[in-house]
């Protein structure tokens, strides 16, 4: 569990700790990172002994956006903008994503899966927040590994949880139409195996440094999960993460504690995640191929790879991906002449019958074809 912060005594002076809270929860909810291009076939030429290894990355989104919140210019605000977030998050129909996601999965059937944004949302009616309480609230609103398991399984599909990180664990108080309730929001990453993977060694940790906004004591915690997973008698070491998405030092700080945690590995790794840094001049982007990691978009893509973003709200008819920060990499590894990599969910066919995209961002799939 990630530490509770304690607002109350270092921010007394401002209106009410209610302002505060609900300012760091529009904060956390903003966390997200998407892409186009239509899904290949998978290439079989039954000249390949072992099994193809196929990975997905995707960054499943919150759902809503903090910047209305930041924008606000009177603390009085925020309580009524945190409740339009939060509203915003319902109504982009995270079950109808799950399973527009869970048909892109059933298309690739990747080994394994690293997602991003994977978020737990409690509440308890009435709160105490307000009032300094800390009970937690456990009334689960929306469980969305839960949710795309079950979307998952309606496909006929077989996946489990080989390992998940804790990022974000905050709870603070909301404004509705019945009184004041209290609203928890847990963010996590997950690494996702299909059942006949055999997978060992998981491992989370979150990164030392974050980002710190000091005016509100916080710490936006966010970290990496890892499993050895063994395909066709060839183990490998998984990573999953979400680097920082707001401040490029911090993000530059992560990558390093990164490249640095694994730096002695010697199973070829499988890097999977938002990295929140655009191929191919981000600073972070050059930080792991200097570190020797190659990014597998640049050997047989289909496309321009962008995976970010779409509109806060998912609902613009054109796509308006237009960077590419969703990412796999590998080190330690002797690619294959035939690694084919593309991306999904970014094509008007993916659309809900709502309008709505799977996500802001696109996911992306590497296939590798060895000999």
């Amino acid at each position: 569990m990630v530490k509770k912060l304690n607002f109350y005594s270092k921010f007394s002076k401002f209106v009410s700790s209610i302002n505060i809270m609900l300012l760091v929860f529009g904060i956390l909810l903003s966390l997200s990172g998407c892409e186009r291009i239509s899904a290949p076939m998978l290439p079989d030429d039954g000249t390949s002994e072992a099994e193809p290894l196929t990975v997905m990355t995707y960054n499943v989104y919150v759902g809503s956006s903090a910047e209305p919140l930041l924008a606000v210019e009177n603390l009085l605000q925020v309580p009524q903008e945190v409740a339009n977030m939060y509203n915003n998050m319902i109504a982009s129909d995270f079950p109808g994503r799950a399973a527009a996601i869970a048909k892109s999965i059933k298309a690739s059937q990747p080994h394994l899966i690293g997602l991003q944004e994977i978020s737990l949302v409690r509440r308890q009616s009435p709160g105490d927040r307000i009032t300094g309480g800390t009970v937690p609230a456990e009334e689960v609103v929306i469980d969305f590994l839960e949710i795309l398991k079950g979307a998952l399984q309606a496909e006929g599909l077989s996946y489990e949880v080989a390992g998940k990180v804790e990022n974000i664990d905050v709870e603070m108080p909301m404004f509705t139409d019945t009184g004041i309730v209290d609203v928890r929001l847990t963010d996590y990453d997950v690494i996702l195996s299909r059942s006949d993977v055999v997978v060992s060694r998981p491992m989370s940790v979150n990164y030392t440094h974050a980002l710190t906004i000091e005016m509100l004591g916080l710490e936006v915690k966010r970290g990496y999960v890892a499993v050895d997973a063994t395909v066709s008698g060839v183990t490998y070491r998984v990573v999953n993460t979400h680097l920082e998405a707001f401040v490029e030092e911090s993000r530059v700080v992560q990558t390093q504690e990164l490249v640095d945690a694994f730096s002695q590995e010697t199973l070829p790794i499988i890097f999977l995640g938002d990295f929140n840094t655009p191929a191919p001049d981000g600073t972070a982007y050059q930080i792991l191929l200097s570190a020797g990691y190659v990014d597998v978009w640049q050997m047989d893509s289909q496309g321009t790879g962008d995976t970010c973003c779409q509109n806060d709200d998912i609902l613009n008819e054109v796509s308006d991906l237009s960077v590419r920060i969703d990412q796999i990499f590998v080190r330690n590894l002797e690619l294959p002449t035939s690694v084919m990599t593309y991306t999904v969910g970014d094509k008007p066919s993916n659309r809900l019958a709502s309008g709505l995209w799977p996500s802001d961002h696109a996911g992306v799939v590497a296939h590798f074809v060895f000999e």
